[in-house]
């Protein structure tokens, strides 16, 4: 349950119209999470809460690059048409995973603690969410494209939820081939939240 929460948080915070600047990154993060929230407080209607909260954060997440990295190798390995339904079918899965964290939702806060610039074009914002009495950390992980700063990566209790899907993908495609990887993206794949 905690780490369903904690998921839940992590699919809330990157609320933008565009990339950002990188000297708005930490203020804005701040007034986009406070705006969501004040969705979800508002807005009993789990699907609407969560299209709203799309809306906003859509543009600063990059989903082919977060759909390339959790392929891996195996991506450069699809043809165009597969590699467009793959980054299509991702998507879906992250969304799906989002809106099933939307009710466990209980008036929590989280706070932007301060970003670090890790290299010229990698920046990592770090924020925390008390669940159960207990202070969590996740960090956002930007890179700079085009003057504009954009989401690849998030690591959850230290635990990257690219590398979680990479390895979710790996051993489906060990014992099938890319057509079941799809399949089971689009109906089954859900981030290990127990």
């Amino acid at each position: 349950m905690k780490h369903a929460k904690i998921i839940f948080w992590v699919m809330l915070l990157p609320l933008f119209v565009f990339g950002l600047p990188l000297d708005k990154i930490e203020s804005t993060m701040q007034e986009r999470i406070d705006e969501s929230l004040q969705i979800l407080k508002t807005q009993k209607n789990v699907q609407v809460a969560a299209n709203e909260i799309f809306a906003f954060f859509d543009p600063i997440f990059d989903f082919k690059l977060m759909a390339q990295l959790s392929l891996s190798n195996e991506y450069k390995k699809l043809t165009q048409e597969q590699q467009q339904q793959f980054i299509k079918s991702f998507e879906k899965s992250l969304k799906e995973n989002f809106i099933s964290k939307v009710k466990l939702y209980k008036d929590e806060k989280m706070n932007v603690i301060g970003g670090t610039q890790t290299k010229n074009n990698r920046y990592e914002l770090k924020s925390s969410i008390i669940l159960d009495g207990k202070e969590n950390y996740i960090i956002f992980k930007f890179y700079e494209s085009n003057k504009d700063w954009k989401i690849y990566d998030v690591d959850i209790l230290g635990v990257s939820l690219i590398q979680t899907y990479r390895s979710q993908f790996a051993d489906i495609l060990k014992q099938s081939d890319f057509q079941t990887l799809i399949q089971k993206l689009e109906n089954e794949i859900k981030i290990d939240t127990q």
